[in-house]
């Protein structure tokens, strides 16, 4: 019996060595580098983000404020977030602050009381969907020893007398600090104090009261005054929070997406994205349920608006980075088009296969979307002309004087707007023809960016091609696509076969293995890896890929509502993963021409560029089999090679990720061999590698620097250990599995047969 285990362990060791090996055809290439080879032109607008607020990523994460639920206006939980006791209390609006915040809460004390307010919760069991019972009752604000907190909030005082404190509420933070109080039948009154925090550690925010009355509470805040933008005039409503600041501004992004992806379109014509409600005083901005709520599950969601457009085009304008807005196209998502609730997507095919009248569906479109030619739609249009005012007019124009008001005198100088997110069909063009002429007209120096759709390979975008090649070829055209496993692999020659008239921007984009880990760890140097040979190609068909995203940006762990995001984020500390730490090398390493280069290796991909102004070569190789290759550079026609080294990253697991306080894959640099014109270097299995040449008068020192990581993130780099089952593996395991469940039954079989005399065995 033990000789028959030991086979079966080595059978499955070959087996699955077999089935995981990945290997190269060559593992030395020479490649030569000629300047005789410069091809087409890269876009300087190539690499930028798309910041949308879902996972929490803007109230929550980027957007300073701890404070969840500042107003209970959110409809289907007002008091979500707040715990009070010993007084009473009932949402109201008779005394309304305005008619985007209608709501507040009252409270009516007859002795001591306290309200209490949870921050922005998790919601999860680490690594899942699946919601821990009691996780969102524990207070998650984040809060940093000896640094100070603004507190404000708008009070109004009917009757009450008594006393009022704040303070910071967790282990070793409760140090109350008083507040005035306005007079009684006062108007509503702006109340501030400043908290300082006593120790590093989780907590909520406290409010003691003793006293007989009723007082009124709205819009709060608690803002760290160590955040970025605190006190700049420019920033006059909001701040960011600094370490999420910090990894955006490493990443040098030269276009910033936003406000979505679905949010920019909403559920319904009632919470269509509205950019008007988005600016100005924080306790004017209309309130409404985040489309990527789950309030049955129990993840509330509400959407403050703090990252309005007026802090988005603030952002840009630090980043230096172009704005690139997208706006609905007058429609709500087209995923949310349900058919009396039933359904998920946009329902022309049951129109068009006969199944719904002409009535029927002149009645669903009108649910859905602005009629062009209604007022309601003409006002559409003007909103649009109007954020366009905001951006670019000067302070004698009714929105660039508001724009001013806001804390930005200068004009923003906006040069693209996106119309519609994900759209397809011939309601999203009927819309998107009315839109596009008014701003051909208007603004013909704007660049207009259209849409083909959500999906990599259909019909509907196929459709939506044909519609733009013929109609819309002026316009930058927006694709989206999450790929699963290898499917960019196979597609890495993509954009190689497009005309090359299309002007492409690939605003969401993604990859994941099914089989790699749960939630953040799906975030492995393997998706990394198949995404940076996928973005050779953009850089190799620059002329057609002008502008790429990879999304989403943000996700709060254990309260995220996507599976792989690029910077995952809890309530004290940030995890970059290994498709940030890719998206950064490749952003900062890229010249502004192609050179053709034969690279030819399987399972590597590779691009090679150039930037002449700069006398610097950029080769980038990303190896997706498991063996070392020795790179051997020829460069010819350029001069004195000066500077030759190597930023990468690489790991012997293929499932290598980061995770909260274990960093295991990040960047590294090297220098590179150099004789006369010939530069020489080893990568690693697993890796993705830029070589970096700087030539002629160049001495290397304008070359991109690595950044110290986070510290939570440095103080914890170590190998990958864990036990980790690549798919090869898995099929590996059930193929022998399987051969030996059935060499079991039909040995059992025989053996069964014999003693029944039905067969024999021959001597």
């Amino acid at each position: 019996m033990k000789k028959v285990l030991v086979l079966i362990l080595i059978l499955l060791t070959i087996s699955i060595s077999l089935f995981a090996f990945s290997g190269c055809t060559n593992t030395n290439m020479n490649i030569t580098i000629s300047k005789d080879n410069i091809g087409v032109s890269i876009s300087e607008d190539l690499y930028g983000l798309f910041i949308e607020d879902i996972s929490y990523g803007c109230d929550g994460g980027l957007v300073s404020n701890l404070i969840a639920n500042t107003s209970f206006d959110y409809k289907a939980s007002p008091l979500t977030n707040w715990e009070i006791s010993g007084v009473d209390y009932a949402i109201d609006n008779t005394y309304s602050m305005n008619e985007n915040n209608p709501c507040y809460l009252k409270i009516t004390a007859s002795g001591e009381g306290t309200l209490s307010n949870k921050g922005y919760v998790e919601y999860y069991k680490y690594l899942t969907r699946q919601y821990e019972k009691g996780l969102s009752d524990i207070p998650d604000m984040g809060f940093k020893k000896d640094v100070e907190y603004k507190f404000a909030c708008y009070i109004k005082n009917i009757d009450y007398q008594g006393t009022a404190s704040v303070y910071l509420k967790s282990e070793n933070n409760n140090e109350q600090v008083s507040i005035t109080l306005p007079s009684m039948d006062s108007d509503w009154e702006l109340v501030e104090v400043t908290l300082t925090s006593k120790a590093t550690e989780d907590g909520g925010l406290g409010i003691y009261l003793n006293g007989e009355g009723t007082l009124l509470f709205d819009a709060f805040e608690l803002i760290p005054k160590d955040s970025y933008g605190f006190d700049d005039p420019k920033w006059k409503y909001v701040s960011l929070r600094q370490d999420l600041y910090n990894a955006l501004k490493e990443l040098n992004p030269s276009f910033i997406r936003f406000p979505g992806g679905c949010l920019a379109e909403g559920t319904s014509l009632e919470e269509l994205y509205d950019w008007k409600e988005t600016v100005g005083p924080l306790s004017s901005r209309k309130h409404y349920s985040n489309i990527w709520n789950d309030d049955e599950g129990g993840l509330t969601y509400d959407n403050t608006n703090s990252m309005g457009y007026h802090e988005y085009f603030q952002l840009c304008e630090n980043l230096n980075a172009k704005a690139l807005p997208i706006l609905n196209a007058g429609m709500v998502c087209q995923f949310q088009m349900k058919v009396n609730g039933k359904g998920y997507r946009y329902w022309d095919k049951q129109y068009k296969a006969g199944k719904m009248s002409e009535e029927e569906w002149t009645n669903y479109v009108r649910q859905f979307a602005l009629t062009p030619g209604t007022a309601e739609f003409d006002a559409y249009v003007q909103d649009i002309l109007d954020l366009i005012e905001y951006a670019n007019g000067d302070t004698s124009t009714t929105w660039g004087a508001k724009r001013a008001q806001n804390g930005h005198s200068e004009p923003f100088n906006l040069q693209y707007i996106g119309i519609g997110n994900e759209n397809w069909g011939e309601l999203y063009w009927r819309n998107f023809d009315a839109i596009y002429k008014v701003l051909k007209e208007k603004h013909p120096e704007i660049k207009i960016i259209s849409s083909a759709g959500p999906w990599f390979d259909a019909q509907e975008k196929d459709d939506d091609w044909a519609m733009i090649d013929a109609n819309y070829s002026d316009t930058l055209t927006d694709e989206h696509y999450y790929m699963e496993h290898n499917q960019m692999f196979k597609n890495n020659d993509y954009y190689d076969s497009y005309p090359r008239t299309r002007e492409v921007f690939v605003g969401e984009y993604a990859t994941w293995c099914e089989m790699f880990g749960r939630y953040i760890t799906k975030n492995n140097i393997w998706a990394a890896i198949e995404e940076a040979g996928y973005m050779c190609g953009f850089e190799r068909n620059g002329d057609i890929v002008k502008m790429a995203a990879y999304a989403p940006t943000f996700a709060k762990i254990n309260a995220q509502t996507w599976k792989i995001n690029l910077i995952w984020f809890d309530s004290q500390n940030i995890v970059l993963t290994p498709n940030y730490f890719n998206q950064m090398l490749f952003a900062n390493n890229v010249g502004n021409q192609v050179i053709n280069v034969d690279a030819k290796n399987s399972g590597c991909y590779s691009v090679t560029t150039i930037n002449q102004d700069e006398e610097a070569i950029y080769f980038k190789i990303v190896n997706s089999t498991d063996q070392k290759i020795q790179i051997n550079l020829n460069v010819d026609g350029f001069g004195t090679v000066n500077v030759a080294n190597m930023q990468y990253m690489s790991n012997k697991s293929k499932a290598a990720c980061n995770e909260p306080g274990v960093t295991t894959v990040i960047p590294y640099q090297k220098d590179c061999s150099i004789n006369g014109s010939n530069v020489s270097t080893e990568i690693d299995g697993y890796s993705i590698n830029i070589v970096r040449i700087a030539y002629g008068n160049n001495d290397g020192s304008n070359l991109y620097q690595l950044p110290e990581l986070p510290n939570n993130m440095e103080q914890n780099v170590t190998e990958y250990t864990k036990l980790y089952l690549t798919q090869n593996a898995v099929i590996a395991i059930s193929v022998v599995g399987g051969l030996f469940v059935l060499g079991f039954i039909a040995g059992a079989v025989i053996i069964l047969l014999r003693k029944k005399g039905i067969i024999k065995f021959q001597k």
